[in-house]
């Protein structure tokens, strides 16, 4: 096999159409990896690329006291390389990135394969995905029974579901959320990113409001070719109170129902969120961590 130099290049000198080529037309292409979704979430990402972008792979990085730290950006679950690599190219990607840095936290998409280099320590994640092909009938059936009460209960009080929020209105609504933990900095990532959906056309935000009119639980989905990504939900008390967030999943799956879409939930470590996603017949899929930790040991505080 032919080894053509595999190099980082600065974000200035990315060629972006030759990247979004490469993520558009690989079997694993996610939103995450996207020239724009990157310029978004990390404004000096940079790319690891192999040839002529036949293989890239996005570098989130910063430096201190001397040390690089290659970390998973927020928003974005899934990175590594696309499209899939075969095991001999994914090996020297990786073990580029192995003596490229001192500290490594990052999480590949789910078409990576094992084993990796033996010096990483690997963590194996779930995602939930739902397939949307067959009818609505089909998939409701699905469903648990937890989750069909839940979806009783919201529309027993007449909860209501509209697309169209106005990216603003969300972010209101999300700040609003007693369970929101996202700091002012995260808060303006997602606003732009919601705010590009909406521009483009690529996202759509899902408002579910009261018997009053009152506006209580909204999600935004981010479609990216045959996947839509549930990329944020935002909740207050009588949105928790009406079961408003199964009544918006629900909706969407009604609506996409029959097509060839795939609604990716992300995946959740919290038991409590499984469950939810899980409740409308998601699947399981596995997704690798990687962790790497080169830093002196008196220096292994600052990764915090």
């Amino acid at each position: 096999m032919s080894n053509p130099e595999i190099r980082v290049v600065k974000n200035k000198d990315i060629d972006f159409q030759k990247w979004d080529q490469c993520i558009e037309n690989s079997l694993n292409s996610r939103v995450y990896a996207y020239s724009w979704y990157l310029d978004i979430i990390c404004p000096d990402w940079h790319g690891l690329i192999w040839g002529d972008y036949e293989y890239v792979m996005p570098l989130i990085f910063r430096r201190k006291l001397g040390m690089t730290f290659l970390l998973q950006p927020i928003f974005a679950q899934q990175h590594g390389i696309f499209p899939i690599a075969p095991f001999e190219i994914q090996t020297v990607f990786l073990n580029y990135i192995r003596n490229q840095f001192s500290y490594i936290a990052i999480q590949l998409n789910a078409f990576h394969s094992l084993p990796f280099p033996e010096e990483f320590d690997v963590i194996v994640r779930k995602n939930l995905i739902l397939r949307l092909n067959p009818g609505y009938d089909e998939l409701k059936s699905q469903y648990s029974k937890h989750a069909q009460r839940q979806l009783r209960k919201a529309e027993n009080m007449k909860v209501s579901v509209i697309k169209g929020l106005q990216p603003i209105e969300y972010i209101r609504l999300k700040n609003q959320a007693t369970d929101n933990q996202l700091s002012q900095k995260p808060m303006q990532i997602l606003l732009r990113l919601i705010e590009y959906g909406y521009r483009t056309g690529k996202g759509t935000i899902y408002a579910a409001y009261s018997e009053t009119n009152t506006l209580c639980a909204a999600a935004f989905f981010l479609n990216s070719g045959s996947y839509t990504i549930y990329l944020n939900a935002a909740s207050n008390d009588e949105g928790k109170q009406n079961s408003s967030m199964y009544r918006i999943v629900d909706s969407f799956i009604h609506e996409n129902s029959g097509s060839s879409l795939t609604l990716d939930f992300e995946g959740s470590s919290i038991p409590g969120v499984a469950r939810f996603y899980e409740g409308f017949g998601a699947a399981s899929e596995q997704y690798y961590s990687l962790k790497l930790d080169h830093l002196p040991i008196p220096f292994r505080w600052i990764k915090k």
